[in-house]
């Protein structure tokens, strides 16, 4: 009797072991359910909302820098190409893994507009899938990490990133930022250096696709205090607080030897493109933007980028620098932060996430807060698309803190998330089509800034495409008045100013660009076009020479000189010009012809021999 009892007994454990083990499959099922329905929605919604911009066109301010004038772009993928991509500090920064992006897209769509926004489009879908998995592999939670998740996929502020062609960098130093805190979440738990290096390449993928990155060591180390726990003695839980004082000193210096690596190689990446921004002339002097009035701008800005995250209307593709900003604002700025800052850090132990999320946001913004200023913008939409997620971490986890007393908190969560986000979305649908070309784009932001030149200029460009020189001019003019040293404009106003048959002034705004930039190649080539029509061979060449000095890919100087020679009877040097313009665009079938008609300028002997080089 006691043998059958036993029996019993173990018959009924083994049952209840099953049906646990089975709960708990079926648990973890259904979770995996729940994340692909989520995943899938989230896909979808995205989708929908951008589908428009498949239809959009380039937008003349650096989509041409980056693709439409891009001659190693648009040669495709090659190893000298590739070379390139890896060494090259075009566009004022270091992004090899921008460029090899591009280079790829131009090989599978050509100039087609179309196939660079869908690439765009298919990197948001994956940012904002990442961060769902990335946020639910740390936390557990779904249904917050979804309102996370559907904030970034829809807000206003992202649509720069997605729609503009030229921030391909944006995205994809997105996703390998995201992907590097998912490598980082496998370490915490198991760490070990097969892991780490994970991370590490990750991390250095993401580097090399855009610098913002440099920050992310820090940001892992919030992610330490909360939701990772690494603050925590192990084994103990959330309840057991915080270590004490010595002990929790040990850990931090241990968890900050952690980051050393990835700190050494954001240090590098810093150098690189501080570097590269230098030799681009994007780095502006303090006697250019005093000390002071960077720094007026940036607490304004950190403030200004959570008004638009509230009130996302009036977007701009530019923000113009202000000539100064009034004492109450700034001061307003720096009250808001400092209280929402105290709030923070009074509350942040009992609730963590208020500490990650906050200084989430003001990290992540300090590269590009302009203290080092680099171009001519006192901020931008495309610096909130990563940063604008600490805060969305604050309100996912906030919210359900603060209605914790209701009894029907949970319909009220449901119902306030589905109303912001829907509200945004609308918003976003809205705001979209000012992205749909130039025109748009720039008709927008001189609609809704002050005194923009860069927005002039770009109208001035649009009109100058379509052989409108009147309102070109305008347009040109109205940028030089708003900044007078502005060398785009000087040569864009002296192009249209050549159409007109007005040389001599077009020259005295070529003089003026290159005061102002003496590096501008395109300025010094093209008053080597000048002087050419003016009789002045000498000047000319040092011109196209000088233009091809400081960009030796520069076809246009470089096809200007070989005709000069040709002119001047200099037959042998002008053919060497004209072999150098086919090695960097081969399908020129005009300098092809040119160089036929001056090789048949030459004796037999010397042609034969000129060809065999």
């Amino acid at each position: 009797m006691h043998k059958k009892q036993l029996s019993q007994s173990m018959i009924h454990s083994r049952m209840t072991e099953w049906a646990d083990e089975t709960a708990k499959g079926m648990t973890v099922m259904i979770g995996k359910y729940r994340s692909i329905v989520v995943i899938l929605l989230l896909s979808a919604v995205v989708l929908a909302l951008y589908w428009p911009a498949a239809g959009y066109d380039f937008i003349a301010l650096d989509d041409n820098l980056y693709v439409l004038e891009n001659q190693h772009v648009q040669k495709g993928i090659t190893g000298k190409n590739l070379l390139w991509a890896m060494t090259t500090f075009d566009a004022a920064n270091w992004h090899p893994l921008t460029w090899l992006s591009l280079i790829a897209d131009y090989e599978l769509y050509g100039l087609n507009a179309a196939g660079y926004h869908m690439t765009n489009l298919f990197l948001h879908i994956l940012n904002t899938i990442v961060l769902f998995l990335g946020l639910r592999r740390m936390t557990g939670e779904i249904w917050k990490c979804l309102v996370v998740a559907a904030l970034f996929a829809v807000h206003p502020l992202n649509i720069e990133s997605v729609a503009w062609i030229a921030e391909r960098k944006n995205l994809l130093s997105t996703l390998f930022w995201i992907l590097t805190i998912i490598a980082y979440i496998r370490y915490a738990e198991k760490p070990g250096w097969k892991r780490y290096g994970q991370v590490f390449l990750c991390f250095t993928l993401g580097l090399m696709a855009k610098p913002i990155l440099v920050t992310l060591p820090f940001v892992l180390l919030l992610l330490d205090y909360w939701p990772l726990q690494r603050f925590s003695a192990p084994g103990t839980d959330r309840s057991e607080g915080i270590l004490h004082s010595q002990s929790r000193r040990k850990l931090l210096i241990r968890l900050l030897k952690e980051k050393v690596p990835l700190i050494f190689a954001s240090l590098l990446s810093a150098f690189v493109t501080f570097y590269a921004a230098r030799m681009g002339g994007a780095v502006k002097a303090i006697s250019v933007f005093p000390l002071i009035g960077r720094i007026e701008n940036a607490i304004n800005s950190y403030a200004m980028y959570l008004v638009q995250m509230v009130w996302p209307v009036d977007l701009a593709i530019f923000y113009p620098y202000p000539a100064g900003r009034p004492f109450w604002q700034v001061a307003l700025s720096i009250l808001f932060l400092a209280a929402v800052t105290g709030v923070v850090l009074f509350k942040g132990r009992k609730f963590g996430y208020l500490i990650t999320g906050w200084f989430w946001y003001l990290i992540t913004l300090l590269p590009v807060i302009g203290i080092v200023q680099v171009g001519f913008q006192s901020m931008a939409n495309r610096y909130a698309y990563l940063s604008l997620v600490g805060i969305f971490i604050i309100i996912a986890w906030g919210l359900p803190d603060l209605l914790k007393r209701y009894s029907s908190r949970r319909y009220l969560l449901a119902v306030a998330a589905g109303l912001l986000i829907l509200d945004l979305t609308v918003c976003t649908r809205m705001e979209l089509p000012h992205w749909r070309s130039s025109e748009a784009a720039f008709t927008q932001a001189l609609r809704v800034t002050e005194n923009n030149h860069i927005a002039q200029m770009g109208m001035g460009n649009v009109w100058l495409g379509r052989g409108d020189l009147r309102r070109a001019r305008y347009h040109y003019q109205e940028s030089l008045r708003i900044k007078t040293d502005y060398a785009q404009a000087h040569n864009n106003l002296a192009l249209v100013l050549m159409q007109e048959g007005k040389a001599n002034e077009a020259a005295a705004h070529y003089r003026e660009a290159l005061k102002d930039d003496p590096g501008f190649a395109e300025a010094h080539n093209n008053l080597g076009v000048v002087f050419a029509g003016q009789g002045k061979s000498r000047e000319a060449e040092n011109g196209f020479r000088r233009a091809l000095e400081l960009k030796p890919d520069y076809a246009g100087a470089q096809s200007n000189l070989a005709k000069l020679l040709l002119e001047q009877g200099k037959v042998e040097e002008a053919i060497e010009q004209f072999r150098a313009v086919l090695a960097i665009n081969p399908d020129n079938a005009g300098m092809k012809k040119d160089l036929e008609d001056a090789l048949k300028q030459i004796p037999a002997h010397q042609n034969g021999r000129l060809e065999g080089r």
